[in-house]
């Protein structure tokens, strides 16, 4: 394809100027310059936040929302440019096959969100958009849920203890409609409805948590939710 713009010449008389053919060159050429931008901010980000650690100071934490599935290859990937991160894993369901138990898989605790830990300029949390498998950043770059350092080692050591695994007791259940207090996690301290009921006292289920101005459902673990 081509794209062709004509133009008054000075001698009065219509002229024709051809232009660069479009195709996916200029895509291409487009990705490779955001590739390359975010890359840049990404180093800078992990360098600036490395200094701040030497120096005494504590970067907070964030949530990145990435593709489900994928959680551990986004913290890998941000790990390798230098960026801490952090997936808390807990053990999964059990399945029973042939009258065999087989022990469940670690799994996120709470599916598709990365803990990142990154100084807070927006154009540092716009860079982990750009990032394979990434989506966004919970509450926005410009004014982004933050978490300690204190928060996420709490949240990680509890879900290391087995505090989240799919079988372990729970102590409430929860009916659709019930509003619920979640303690810890990228969402702790934060009421959410449930969307899911959940009378097994044990297991999962899903819940809407309200954030800017819209309602996010999330699946998290009954265990880490209180009833209000």
């Amino acid at each position: 394809m081509m794209m062709q713009h004509k133009f008054d010449l000075a001698g009065g008389q219509r002229g024709e100027i051809v232009g660069a053919p479009i195709g996916t060159g200029g895509r291409d050429c487009f990705r490779e310059r955001m590739r390359r931008i975010t890359d840049s901010m990404l180093d800078e980000g992990a360098l600036v936040t490395l200094n701040c650690r030497i120096n005494g100071g504590k970067a907070p934490w964030f949530a990145l929302r990435v593709w489900t599935g994928r959680e551990k290859a986004v913290e890998k990937a941000l790990e390798e440019m230098g960026i801490r991160s952090l997936v808390p894993m807990r053990k999964g369901p059990d399945y029973r096959r042939r009258g065999r138990i087989i022990k469940g898989q670690l799994v996120p605790v709470i599916h598709g969100y990365v803990l990142v830990q990154l100084l807070s300029r927006p154009e540092y949390l716009a860079g982990l958009q750009g990032v394979e498998h990434a989506i966004d950043v919970l509450g926005g770059c410009e004014r982004p849920r933050r978490l300690s350092d204190v928060e996420v080692n709490r949240f990680n050591m509890l879900a290391c203890g087995g505090e989240y695994d799919f079988e372990r007791p729970a102590e409430i259940v929860v009916g659709a409609g019930d509003r619920v207090l979640i303690t810890a996690g990228p969402f702790g301290g934060m009421t959410a409805h449930v969307v899911t009921p959940n009378r097994n006292r044990r297991g999962d289920v899903v819940v809407s948590v309200s954030i800017m101005g819209g309602e996010v459902p999330v699946t998290v673990p009954l265990a880490l939710l209180e009833r209000l």
